[in-house]
């Protein structure tokens, strides 16, 4: 029992010994720099082959497809819980809208 809080002791006192909880520049406290998210690119290195550009979308507007999978699912849905032959029937309809949507899409 003795052991264990020597130990924990000295695990307590290793980061004051070591420096870890020393502060390393003048300033102390939160910045505005430190509080951002996502990525940080200097503007010294900014170039004009760094620029990403995008790749042209081809084809029709996918965000059509998309939607008609999405309200054939949702129409699949709504089928399964409304049950007997007339949920039998929209989930049909719902998932050959969906199919139709999937079809678009991968073209």
């Amino acid at each position: 029992m003795r052991f264990l809080a020597i130990s924990i002791c000295a695990l307590a006192l290793v980061p004051a010994l070591s420096g870890a909880q020393q502060a390393t520049n003048s300033r102390t406290g939160p910045t505005l720099a430190a509080a951002s998210v996502g990525f940080r690119v200097s503007e010294s290195k900014v170039d004009g082959s760094t620029k990403v550009t995008a790749a042209p979308i081809v084809g029709r507007h996918q965000g059509q497809d998309v939607a008609l999978m999405a309200v054939g699912v949702g129409a699949m849905i709504a089928g399964a819980l409304i049950g007997d032959t007339a949920g039998t029937i929209i989930i049909i309809g719902g998932a050959g809208m969906a199919l139709f949507g999937l079809y678009h899409y991968l073209e």
